[in-house]
């Protein structure tokens, strides 16, 4: 049974007859990242207390050196010689952490057009796509994987490997659906066949996507055809459980992860404690990985109670950009608002009774969790949100190592990339982050950033800071 709340929320677009209009609108210049003098330079860590996350521990006084984004020593500080060329940073007092990752989120670029005024479209050439993505940097978020996926995001990850642009890494997801009910082309490949379905994946992986996300109006016959030709090609299959299809059945063949605890809410009938108890252990067994995006919702319900408030969450000066703010106003007031009372208190009841409950009982049966914000939805801004996710999983029971293992070691696993990143050991690639506190004792110390090691560049917490000021002051001044 598919609840009214989740009908409303799956067809978004159809809310309050908005889909004609947004999708005849969908048919109608950045700054280059300038090379941080620490890029491709021995970095000695001095004095730090390393988190590694390989378990729940801390090395205190150890000294950390990395040549080139790649750690290349690590030991107790009177142990680990320091070459004389290194970039000594004195890191006394301080925790240096796996960096952070947000394996759900959403970039912004001309295929969003639709959602604003003909004369408010920007051009590829006026999209300030480094402005856009900086605050993931700057809250440690180093990795992001995008599920939907649009032509200007292979631009962006082009421009990003080469040097050209500061960005986090980006895995792109291309959205696969059923037509004429949700978010239309370019946002998404709407197809009606299975032969369709078929050329959507050969085209994705022909244009250098990584993964398919499936969503909720695709047929049995087009899903079908999704993963077969997608498992030919090489290329895994993730997102939502289509409503023509069930929990057990995308399970059964082998997608990969599903994108949000709703999607289990929506196919689960009722929100009760043998429910979650079957749909946990279901996750569990499958081997499919959960986002669980319990911060999503939560947004969805703040925005219920204070619509206002949605542009005063955390990290919102830092999302003024015109087309920022026109998508999240198109969203609230089109798809969001017009919701009814009764689905809304339908959607609360399923977050406390359903989606929280079933995200801790997932872990507890020893399922898979990545961590997933949804960035890019009303009141969830990028990298800011992800820290917002994490203190949902804490909150539901997660000790702060098990929730950051969500967003540091698991998602390398997730991506088959164990032996590269993940963790702090010798010989691995993984991008760093300088804490001011101790994230095992509180989640929120991963909030409290001294800097980042990016790709072997060192950003300083008052780089950052000047860099976010910039940012803030370039997007206050866009025209409006």
């Amino acid at each position: 049974m598919l609840g009214k709340a989740f009908q409303l929320l799956v067809g978004l677009v159809l809310i309050a007859g908005c889909a004609a209009c947004f999708v005849a609108a969908c048919a109608s210049g950045s700054k280059a990242g300038s090379r941080s003098p620490s890029a491709g330079r021995i970095i000695a860590f001095v004095h730090v207390a390393v988190v590694p996350m390989d378990e729940e521990r801390v090395l205190p006084d150890h000294t950390l050196v990395v040549d080139d984004g790649a750690i290349v020593a690590v030991g107790p500080a009177s142990d680990v010689k320091v070459p004389e060329e290194a970039l000594l940073v004195d890191a006394t007092g301080r925790y240096l952490l796996p960096a952070l990752c947000d394996m759900h989120v959403h970039l912004l670029g001309e295929s969003w057009n639709g959602m604003l005024p003909p004369e408010e479209q920007p051009t590829r050439e006026q999209i300030p796509f480094e402005s856009f993505l900086l605050p993931y940097v700057a809250t440690g978020v180093t990795t992001v994987q995008v599920l939907a996926a649009t032509p200007e995001d292979l631009y962006v990850r082009e421009r990003i490997e080469r040097g050209d642009l500061l960005g986090p890494r980006l895995i792109l997801c291309r959205l696969v659906d059923g037509p004429d009910k949700a978010w239309p082309p370019p946002l998404s490949v709407w197809v009606a066949t299975a032969a369709e379905a078929r050329e959507a994946v050969r085209r994705a992986k022909e244009e250098g996507y990584d993964k398919i996300k499936v969503y909720s109006f695709l047929s049995q016959e087009s899903y079908d055809a999704i993963v077969s030709e997608a498992a030919e090609l090489g290329m895994e299959v993730m997102g939502h459980v289509p409503m023509a299809l069930s929990v057990e059945y995308v399970l059964e063949r082998g997608q990969k992860a599903i994108a949000h605890s709703e999607e289990l809410a929506k196919h689960a009938g009722k929100y009760d404690a043998a429910r979650v108890e079957y749909f946990a252990e279901l996750m569990a067994t499958s081997g499919a990985w959960l986002i669980p995006t319990l911060v999503t919702t939560r947004s969805f319900l703040d925005l219920f109670d204070d619509p206002d408030g949605v542009y005063a969450r955390p990290g919102a000066e830092h999302f003024r950009h015109p087309m920022q703010r026109g998508v999240w106003s198109f969203m609230v007031e089109k798809l969001y608002l017009p919701i009814p009372a009764d689905a809304r208190a339908d959607l609360r009841d399923a977050f406390y009774s359903f989606q929280r409950p079933l995200t801790k009982a997932v872990h507890d049966k020893g399922g898979k969790l990545l961590a997933g914000s949804d960035a890019l939805m009303p009141g969830l801004v990028p990298g800011f949100a992800l820290h917002g996710e994490l203190k949902e999983l804490v909150d539901v029971g997660l000790t702060p190592y098990e929730a950051l293992r969500t967003s540091t070691t698991n998602p390398f696993e997730y991506l088959g990339e164990s032996d590269k990143a993940g963790t702090i050991e010798v010989g691995k690639r993984s991008d760093l982050l300088l804490l001011d506190g101790n994230p095992l004792e509180d989640v929120s110390a991963t909030s409290k950033i001294a800097g980042v090691l990016i790709r072997g560049r060192w950003m300083p917490a008052e780089e950052i800071h000047e860099k976010m000021l910039a940012t803030e002051a370039t997007l206050e001044a866009a025209p409006h």
